[in-house]
């Protein structure tokens, strides 16, 4: 049985390597569903600090208005709806990895821009603000590398040319939009049949 100090041995080893770390993911089961999961939260955690603890001179977010829980949803939720989104387009496009296969895949693909965003809102406390440029350069290092590892890592668990993995990637973007539209749609509904139904017993106490 492997020890977490092996699984974060290899964690970084794919970071460096990832066609050949995401294919022992894939087909030698190396990937950890609990190492993942944890990635998956600690970056929410990583944006709530970020946008709270960001120098004042870079932070241009509005701190006082914004809540914990609604700068953890920001950060996690588009990060879900890529993982649903691309498990069930590739599940119409003959695209061999599992929904586990994608959720290891993003969560470890996701330690970049962890790492970049941490480390730039740690500088930004202590650099001028003419070198403002350098951090936004060096965070783009860790975005970069994110979209490198996501790229490999569906072209390796899916199978998939790099052609095909970018077509996948744009019909990813439009089920995203429409799973968008859909939940948009679905709430809003909702609110209309609750209005129609409080207002159907605001009427039927008064008469009574």
């Amino acid at each position: 049985m492997r020890t977490w100090k092996e699984d974060f041995k290899y964690l970084f080893y794919t970071l460096f390597h990832p066609f050949d770390g995401f294919f022992e993911i894939k087909f030698r089961g190396k990937g950890n569903m609990a190492l993942a999961t944890v990635l998956f939260v600690l970056y929410g955690l990583i944006s709530i600090f970020t946008t709270q603890y960001t120098g004042f001179i870079f932070n241009y977010f509005p701190v006082h208005s914004m809540r914990s829980i609604q700068l953890f949803m920001l950060a996690i939720v588009p990060v879900l709806l890529f993982i649903v989104s691309n498990w069930s387009t590739t599940s119409l496009m003959n695209g061999s990895g599992t929904i586990k296969d994608i959720w290891i895949m993003t969560c470890y693909s996701l330690v970049p821009l962890i790492l970049f965003n941490l480390t730039t809102t740690l500088l930004s406390n202590i650099v001028i603000l003419e070198e403002g440029p350098i951090l936004t350069a060096f965070r783009y290092i860790g975005v970069v590398w994110f979209c490198y590892l996501i790229f490999c890592g569906l072209c390796t668990i899916h199978e998939y040319t790099a052609g095909r993995n970018i077509l996948t990637l744009f019909v990813t973007l439009v089920a995203a939009i429409i799973i968008i539209f859909l939940v948009i749609l679905y709430f809003t509904l909702m609110d209309t049949v609750i209005g129609f139904v409080e207002t159907v017993s605001t009427e039927i106490s008064k008469r009574w």
